[in-house]
């Protein structure tokens, strides 16, 4: 957590923040969020209906979960709106910064490399706001989960119980398989760095004259290839192991509360709708983690582009 607040910190000391398009977005990315809470309940209700043979009572429902998905996307364009304003806020803020310091320190040139600095001035730049988004989805995300499982708790301990488990112990490998993936990044991005820095060598050197390069300026770049490639193939490792194998909890998790939600339906101490309910409500907790974490993960490579600027600006 304390990694997450630090970026977080950096990011407004360096970029700073326009308070009133921020809360704009933190208000639509919890309505739209917290809007995906909405169809379950309509659902259970038409698998109520259907259980009691009453065909007509099914619409009233069917209707308020079109006006929940109309809700949902609404306040999605809200927020898509938000983010394009936050962007062009960010985008022209932090270039100006950028000029203005490089103009007044002519000294940066010999201190960084200009191709890093080009490099932070193009591309690191767009990546800001992309950062300030990934803050407010993991608070909402974390928001829906304590949510979600408050409404476990109500139906049934021993059911919220399992499905806290199975979400921390799901978490938790994320978590560790995150920072294997944000080392990683880190790093293959100071080895893109210095093949960038020996490319803008290159360049420089040709604008001067139509020498072609020696051998040792290729080996310089021929060098960034090796640390380079290490990194991308642990970090797809990582990205892999996310995606192909640590899904495996969850879902095997899922397959236990069926069989533990059917008993209870068998035994009459449940009904047929509210399984339904619990299981749409624990599918939303996998969405919720996966996004949860990769928003924290996103974060943190965010972090790095972050880093750069500030380095730069504060250089």
């Amino acid at each position: 957590m304390h990694q997450y607040l630090a970026i977080v910190k950096r990011l407004i000391r360096t970029a700073g923040w326009d308070k009133r398009l921020t809360f704009l977005m933190l208000l639509s990315s919890a309505a739209y969020n917290l809007a995906t809470l909405l169809p379950p309940l309509a659902t259970a209700g038409i698998i109520r209906m259907i259980t009691e043979e009453n065909y007509l009572g099914i619409f009233p429902y069917a209707l308020l979960c079109a006006a929940f998905y109309a809700i949902y996307f609404l306040f999605m364009r809200l927020n898509y709106y938000s983010y394009m304003k936050i962007a062009e806020f960010y985008h022209i803020s932090v270039q100006r910064q950028i000029f203005k310091h490089v103009d007044a320190h002519p000294d940066l040139l010999k201190k960084f490399p200009r191709g890093r600095i080009m490099d932070t001035f193009s591309d690191d730049i767009r990546w800001v706001v992309d950062a300030m988004n990934s803050i407010i989805e993991a608070l909402i995300r974390l928001v829906q989960l304590i949510i979600i499982f408050i409404i476990f708790i109500h139906y049934d301990f021993l059911v919220a119980a399992l499905a806290i488990l199975i979400d921390l112990a799901y978490l938790t490998l994320l978590n560790i398989n995150a920072r294997e993936e944000a080392k990683r990044y880190a790093n293959a991005r100071r080895a893109e760095d210095l093949a960038i820095s020996s490319f803008n060598e290159l360049i420089e050197k040709r604008l001067k004259s139509a020498s072609r390069s020696t051998t040792l300026e290729r080996e310089k770049l021929e060098k960034s290839y090796t640390p380079w490639l290490r990194e991308y193939r642990k970090r797809r490792r990582a990205i892999t192991n996310r995606y192909s194998a640590m899904p495996i909890v969850p879902y095997a998790g899922k397959i236990i509360l069926y069989l533990l939600l059917a008993q209870f339906v068998l035994g009459g101490k449940m009904t047929l709708d509210l399984l339904i309910l619990l299981i749409s409500y624990f599918e939303l907790t996998i969405t919720c983690t996966d996004k949860l974490q990769v928003h924290l993960l996103d974060l943190v490579n965010y972090g790095v582009r972050i880093s750069r600027i500030e380095r730069l600006i504060r250089g």
